[in-house]
């Protein structure tokens, strides 16, 4: 396997994560139904969140594991056949509210994954933790013998 270059460290990609995650746990933290702008900003960080995840995953999954995935569904699978994600359902119904807000806008709908996000981000959360965890146990290892 050829050496990767990890650009998965606490100063980067997770740093990104944290932001993004922090950015919207602010906003559910607000009550959406007294102010509807809260509604598309919450529905626009989610989709922030959604993105820096799925492109850490498959950076962690590349490095560590030595797995190469090109798509978010892909990306999904090989992370739930690791153990680094245990619902692989909940992250495949993430992809298609990401479709979804990306493609169209409907207030019913745009309610209806306003809710699913709150379910969402205990998720977005544990995984942030993990890939950390997981990064600082692969700083610290002694380095592989060729």
């Amino acid at each position: 396997m050829k050496e990767a270059n990890l650009d998965l460290t606490p100063d980067h990609s997770l740093n990104s994560m944290a932001n993004a995650l922090e950015r919207l746990g602010e906003v559910l933290l607000r009550d959406a139904a007294a102010d509807p702008v809260l509604l598309d900003a919450t529905i626009q960080r989610f989709e922030f969140c959604f993105e820096i995840n799925w492109k850490a995953i498959k950076k962690a999954l590349f490095a560590l594991e030595g797995f190469d995935a090109t798509s978010p569904r892909q990306t999904f699978q090989k992370a739930f056949a690791v153990g680094w994600i245990t619902d692989e359902a909940l992250w495949i119904d993430m992809l298609n509210a990401r479709n979804l807000t990306s493609h169209t806008y409907r207030e019913e709908l745009a309610w209806d994954i306003y809710h699913r996000i709150q379910l969402y981000y205990p998720e977005f959360q544990r995984l942030h933790r993990l890939l950390v965890e997981k990064t600082l146990q692969s700083q610290q290892a002694p380095p592989s013998r060729k």
